[in-house]
């Protein structure tokens, strides 16, 4: 089964929200949450939760770009880090 197909059994406090959608994704929310028999502010809880898990961040993605050493410092990496 899908998270998408699984029942939100959260107590976590919700909060009412306002949000515009595009007429096509409006109608897929509204005919997924139908077929699968959940409704659709379920449908987008459980889509944000994937998505949050999609975007995690890379811990050294900050590191990147950090250090100017020169061309080819791929290929001479343990060279510059152990100087």
């Amino acid at each position: 089964m899908s998270h998408l197909e699984q029942k939100s059994t959260s107590r976590v406090k919700k909060v009412r929200k306002l949000y515009h959608l595009d007429s096509t994704d409006v109608e897929f929310v509204r005919e997924y949450a139908r077929q699968k028999g959940v409704s659709e502010s379920e449908v987008i809880r459980l889509s944000v939760r994937k998505f949050k898990k999609n975007i995690a961040v890379d811990p050294f993605q900050k590191l990147i770009g950090s250090v100017n050493a020169g061309p080819n410092l791929a290929s001479k990496h343990d060279e510059v880090i152990y100087e």
